[in-house]
């Protein structure tokens, strides 16, 4: 145990060994105790111990945290780009550029969201985006979110109305393959004629999200019986919450097994919007979602979203000509700050929302805590909850100043 008795538990195989840090002089937020003065010791990339009190008499590196406030690493499982690059161009230089501006930021681990283009083009942004995760140069990047082609015409959003497609397996399995076993998620329309068939038959190897539906609750709920898990973006591009006719919203909300996302910029929800989905659904089945372009971490112009053109305004991607909004301009580490200090959500529920809920959906349980045993993933905030230096595996990522 601690000196002083506090939680500390051993991790990893016995006698492990090799480089140790030791965190001191901060405060650490913890999915159990929430947020608490203390240290923490790192080995082998891994978390080997927290506790309060005075730390251990440990052959480490001391890290003095001068007060900062340690998160798990953020996990963002619908980004499509940022730092002035798209994950989808087919460029794996693009991929690995946007894929570390959201590691510079806090973003420890991410998919890459392929919008919907036309057939080819995805194919071709798949095969750049697994080559990246193959050679391992973009360390952040987990896997593949396929964000349609299978979506709703009426509730296209952004996305290429030309480039829709019917739900179709012999799509999807070319998709698939250009993936190179790196698909992890698919965002489709379930009111799509052969939609539901898809979710029973890839539920078991995809998360399977619903999003970009025109679906009333019922054909919502049966996509969910077949194995749907997620909501993308909630609330948007899909239709609204009515007193009679609550839709995909509320069936989102009131089912226990989903997990939904929220784009929480202070444009694609209002605050008591999100206060809503939280008092309803829990920080366990919400989170914090980037949904970022490239012009995310870039000034105000115009920028490439899939085939078209978006204009930025005050922090705002439209289609240029047009008030649709096409992703946005966010970080996870933005939507978390504004989520406590705007929204006003206790901050041990927007750290579980920007990292463990979305790490335990995709499947990765080494990561999303700050727990024994996991990877030391780790964010330091300053007391204004900016991202200053973040850690990968307990090594700094290059750049990330001290905040």
């Amino acid at each position: 145990p601690a000196p002083d008795g506090g939680p500390a538990a051993p991790a990893g195989p016995p006698g492990a060994c090799g480089p140790a840090l030791l965190f001191t002089g901060g405060r650490f937020a913890t999915a159990d105790a929430g947020v608490a003065r203390g240290w923490l010791l790192v080995r082998d990339g891994l978390i080997h111990s927290l506790g309060t009190g005075r730390p251990p008499q440990a052959p480490a590196r001391v890290v003095d945290l001068g007060g900062r406030l340690v998160v798990p690493g953020f996990v963002d499982p619908h980004c499509h780009g940022g730092a002035g690059h798209s994950v989808y161009t087919g460029d794996p230089d693009d991929v690995r550029a946007a894929a570390a501006g959201h590691l510079a930021r806090g973003t420890t681990t991410m998919l890459a969201s392929i919008a919907t283009v036309e057939p080819g083009a995805m194919e071709a942004a798949a095969r750049a985006v697994a080559s990246v995760i193959d050679d391992g140069s973009a360390p952040n990047l987990a896997g593949i979110h396929f964000e349609g082609p299978f979506l709703s015409p009426q509730r296209r959003g952004a996305q290429t109305r030309s480039a829709l497609r019917a739900p179709e397996p012999d799509l999807l399995e070319r998709l698939l393959r250009a993936a190179g076993g790196h698909a992890v998620s698919l965002t489709l329309a379930p009111e799509l004629p052969g939609a539901v068939d898809l979710v029973r038959r890839y539920a078991r190897s995809l998360v399977c999200s619903l999003g970009h539906t025109d679906a009333d609750a019922a054909r919502f709920a049966r996509a969910v019986d077949l194995g749907a898990r997620a909501v993308t973006h909630l609330f948007n591009a899909m239709p609204p919450l009515h007193h009679r006719e609550p839709g995909p919203v509320a069936a989102a909300l009131l089912d226990p097994r989903l997990v939904c996302e929220l784009i929480v910029d202070g444009h694609h929800l209002a605050d008591d919007t999100v206060r809503l989905a939280h008092r309803l659904a829990g920080p366990e089945r919400l989170m914090l979602v980037s949904d970022a372009m490239p012009a995310a971490g870039m000034a105000d112009g115009t920028y490439a979203f899939a085939d078209r053109e978006v204009s930025v305004e005050g922090g705002v991607a439209r289609l240029r000509g047009t008030r649709t909004l096409a992703g946005s301009t966010l970080f996870v580490a933005q939507a978390l700050r504004r989520a406590v200090s705007v929204v006003g959500l206790p901050l041990a529920d927007a750290v579980r929302m920007s990292s463990g809920t979305a790490a335990r959906l995709l499947g990765l349980r080494d990561r999303g805590e700050l727990r024994p045993g996991l990877r030391a993933d780790l964010v330091e905030l300053d007391g204004e909850l900016r991202p200053g230096r973040v850690w990968l595996r307990g090594q700094p990522v290059p750049g990330t100043p001290a905040a």
